[in-house]
């Protein structure tokens, strides 16, 4: 029970961690105008999902959703691709420097995603026997919401890009 906190709260971290990173923040204040809208735009969907998924995952480890520490894992693994191809100045690439806020919390959210995949390969080895199925049961608050989630999303979604282009 105790590692299932731990795990929510390294998801919940690495999730705040990549919040703080958006584009036009505080933090990222690299210019990527050289990118088309479309690239930035895929980009950060997948921020924003990772972001998200995370809060939500946090949620169903705490509820002991046997699926929960394979998406964990997949998710540590994401954080993990993610800051990898940004300090390595693979993806995305920018002339202008990395602030080295940035260059902090990257490394601090690689250790923490790398905490959180031993934890949950730790979890995974003594994991229970409850074979359960994703099941999701509809009703009109889930969906409200889903709604001003996904609304919010996109909120960030097209601040990000904007910035990130240099129009923020």
């Amino acid at each position: 029970m105790k590692n299932n906190y731990i795990i929510s709260i390294l998801l919940i971290t690495l999730s705040i961690l990549l919040t703080i990173l958006v584009p036009g923040g505080p933090v990222e204040t690299r210019d990527f105008s050289h990118y088309s809208v479309e690239i930035l735009s895929l980009f950060n969907i997948f921020l924003t999902a990772l972001g998200i998924v995370s809060f939500v995952v946090a949620f169903l480890v705490i509820k002991k959703k046997s699926y929960s520490l394979l998406m964990s894992k997949i998710i540590a693994l994401l954080y993990i691709l993610v800051y990898f191809l940004d300090l390595f100045k693979i993806f995305p690439t920018s002339k202008t420097d990395m602030p080295i806020a940035l260059f902090i919390i990257e490394i601090v959210s690689i250790l923490l995603a790398t905490v959180l995949f031993y934890f949950c390969s730790k979890k995974n080895a003594i994991k229970s026997k409850n074979k359960e199925s994703l099941t999701f049961e509809f009703s009109v608050y889930k969906l409200l919401i889903v709604f001003f989630i996904l609304l919010f999303a996109t909120a960030i979604i097209i601040f990000a890009t904007n910035a990130a282009m240099g129009q923020g």
